[in-house]
């Protein structure tokens, strides 16, 4: 009964273990914002994010006001901004200011008539960035942007972490992600120690998230079965020492159904009492002895 209580015990424990796990995420070294999400249910405050680089993308929001500011992680950063895609109409507006203000002048007013190569490389002052984003209620296919946000600082102020080849400095968390964090592509090269593209996405056919989720699913199940079977085994050696206590105290066997319990007789018959008596003697008054028999009286 103890080691059914102890298996029950981590058979639980083991369960709470899988729904804590359906909670976890893997962390990402690149944080990815859709516009749409991030301003669904925003209110007028700006939401605030630190990071080392995101990717923020729009693609086709209607009727949208949002406003989104970026800090870095030091004072001694700044953000560098680069579209990858920039497609918006001509009543939608990107405003772009150099800190943490939505109001006041901004730096760039990025709409129907503004193009990637138009607009180049964008490199603020200080370690804030305001993203200002504003819809109509029309759009068109393929509306929107894909914008790459690097926090970077030049080698002179020290280098501790990845350099690119163009002397930017970066977060050695945004190497081999797949984007291209330094402007130069030199973060997704052998330059960052990058090994082959399909090889670090890709493990038996399956990306890297997907394979190490399967792991974790089958080693959880292997886990669950090995402490089925424990239970299982326990259980019968429990009720085979009590099969042996009982047979070494002399439990008395079943009996068969309709079987008495006591010895039995043969049946009596009625012939027996009819059986005669051996013949006597007695003694007649001459003194002689004479044999009488006994007869049954009907």
């Amino acid at each position: 009964m103890q080691r059914d209580h102890w298996s029950y015990v981590w058979l639980q424990c083991l369960l709470l273990s899988m729904l804590l796990c359906r909670n976890v995420v893997l962390p990402d070294s690149n944080k990815y914002y859709r516009t749409t999400s991030l301003c669904l249910h925003q209110n007028d405050q700006a939401l605030y994010k630190k990071v080392d680089g995101a990717v923020v993308t729009s693609e086709n929001e209607l009727n949208l006001k949002c406003v989104l500011t970026f800090q870095t992680d030091t004072v001694l950063q700044r953000f560098m901004l680069r579209f990858e895609h920039l497609a918006l109409d001509c009543k939608d507006h990107l405003y772009i200011f150099d800190g943490d203000q939505k109001f006041g002048k901004y730096e760039h007013d990025l709409s129907c008539r503004s193009t990637r190569s138009d607009v180049g490389t964008i490199f603020t002052q200080g370690n804030y960035v305001t993203l200002k984003y504003e819809t109509d209620n029309r759009t068109h296919s393929g509306n929107g942007f894909k914008l790459i946000i690097t926090a970077v600082k030049k080698p002179n102020t020290g280098c501790q972490t990845f350099r690119c080849l163009n002397d930017l400095c970066i977060s050695k968390n945004l190497t081999c992600d797949g984007v291209n964090h330094c402007g130069d592509n030199s973060d997704e090269t052998s330059q960052a120690n990058c090994a082959d593209e399909s090889a670090t996405k890709q493990i038996l056919g399956l990306n890297f998230g997907t394979f190490v989720s399967l792991v974790l699913g089958i080693f959880l199940i292997c886990c669950v079965c090995v402490v089925g079977v424990i239970i299982c085994v326990f259980r019968k050696e429990a009720q085979q020492r009590q099969l042996e206590t009982e047979a070494h105290l002399g439990t008395p066997h079943s009996m068969v159904v309709g079987q008495s319990p006591y010895p039995t007789d043969p049946p009596f018959s009625s012939s027996q009492l009819e059986e005669k008596p051996p013949p006597y003697t007695f003694l007649h008054q001459d003194g002689v002895h004479r044999e009488g028999v006994y007869y049954h009286a009907k």
